[in-house]
């Protein structure tokens, strides 16, 4: 005994859900195609912190162990050039260049950088786990290190993530 009935599953690919899902895991099988290729040889969590950050970590955990300020200025990458209107002021007022500011030259010489951005308005004064210590001993600084990485990893679903710290 056969049925017949009216289908379109057989003839032109199936009904709309079941094409919308094919386009659907044809575009899933791309993606993790793509995120494992970004992915190669990549297996440690350190591996996803960017080398900028890791320099940024290395020179506060030195500056630390050595007693002084970091030296995190961006000054160098955006220094600016003769063309510049405020450069043009300050020459005018007898300025120049690596000179400190002020009548007698005694002031600051490199710009003051920007503000660091804070996370979900966290106020001033506000402590933090990352803050690297002078107790800090070798496992306490890769720890630190690698909490910093975990900003970094890859979130291909987007998944609401709190911060670490």
């Amino acid at each position: 005994m056969s049925h017949e009935y009216d289908s379109d599953e057989e003839t032109d690919g199936g009904t709309w859900e079941h094409k919308l899902r094919e386009k659907e895991m044809i575009a899933t099988q791309q993606w993790a195609t793509e995120l494992n290729r970004q992915a190669e040889g990549k297996h440690h969590i350190g591996d996803f912190l960017p080398p900028e950050e890791l320099q940024k970590f290395l020179e506060k955990s030195n500056a630390v162990k050595e007693g002084r300020q970091p030296s995190l200025s961006d000054y160098k990458e955006f220094k600016l050039k003769e063309d510049n209107i405020g450069f043009k002021m300050l020459q005018k007022l007898g300025w120049s260049e690596g000179q400190g500011l002020g009548s007698n030259g005694s002031g600051i010489v490199e710009p003051v950088n920007k503000s660091a951005l804070r996370d979900q308005n966290q106020g001033l004064g506000l402590e933090q786990p990352d803050q690297i210590g002078n107790a800090d001993d070798e496992y306490e600084s890769y720890r630190k290190r690698m909490m910093l990485a975990y900003r970094f990893r890859p979130n291909p679903l987007n998944n609401p993530r709190r911060p670490y710290y």
